[in-house]
């Protein structure tokens, strides 16, 4: 059984796109990401959005304003229908392929960097999500922020059976074989014939990334703690925590 990697993630996301584009046209920012947008994001500043999808949040951003604006996904066909959405919209965003793990920018080239929707948590490997995150820093600007937001195994009381049972099973050797670390996770979607993986950290293991890679954390909370998400948002997207970092 090969372990999960860049292509099972592409492929995953290649049998997403429907879903994706429904949540760009018919969802945009949740408020959650409005506050933290709102609150450190200045209009006339570059911002690079990573994992952008079908362009959820990078038209929301474009449409309130951000328009020195770059959307990236590692998924060639999620930057195809962002393009497409794009045309439709009469915007003149630009949409790029790319890997957080090595970014095409020079070094201090962006203000603000995005990562929404758990994206880094799809990275699998911790040294790879450490790997983004020492890229991330080093396309910033001096002072630049970042805001991404994960997952977190704390968080629901009703999974500390399953995150108990998971720990024993990778002790054990029986764990899904395709799996690297404690935390990660295949999640099956059968209407969309796909395997999602992502990975669930605690609140420790994020703030050891951050500490070891150098950022400054300047916010972080649940979602729920601040914010009361439609239904919509909810169904589009689990509980997670918001954080906001700084170079």
């Amino acid at each position: 059984m090969e372990k999960v990697d860049k292509n099972f993630i592409k492929k995953s996301f290649e049998n997403a796109i429907n879903n994706y584009s429904d949540a760009t046209k018919n969802i945009g920012l949740w408020k959650s990401e409005e506050y933290v947008i709102n609150k450190y994001f200045e209009k006339e500043k570059s911002i690079l959005d990573i994992g952008c999808g079908t362009g959820r949040t990078t038209f929301e951003l474009y449409k309130k304003g951000y328009t020195n604006i770059i959307g990236l996904d590692l998924t060639p066909d999620m930057i195809k229908e962002a393009n497409s959405i794009n045309e439709e919209k009469g915007t003149n965003i630009e949409f790029v392929v790319g890997d957080a793990t090595n970014l095409d920018f020079e070094e201090n080239c962006f203000d603000y960097v995005l990562f929404a929707f758990n994206g880094i948590m799809q990275i699998p490997q911790r040294k790879n999500r450490i790997k983004a995150l020492k890229e991330i820093r080093r396309i910033l600007k001096s002072e630049g922020m970042f805001i991404f937001t994960t997952h977190d195994r704390e968080i629901n009381e009703s999974y500390k059976d399953f995150w108990k049972r998971e720990n024993e099973l990778l002790k054990s050797g029986k764990r899904d074989e395709r799996l690297y670390e404690y935390g990660d996770k295949i999640i099956e979607y059968e209407e969309e014939d796909r395997d999602l993986f992502i990975h669930f950290p605690d609140k420790e293991e994020i703030i050891k990334c951050l500490n070891k890679t150098g950022w400054e954390l300047i916010e972080d909370f649940y979602r729920a703690d601040l914010f009361e998400e439609s239904e919509q948002v909810k169904e589009f997207s689990a509980e997670c925590r918001f954080w906001v970092v700084k170079k």
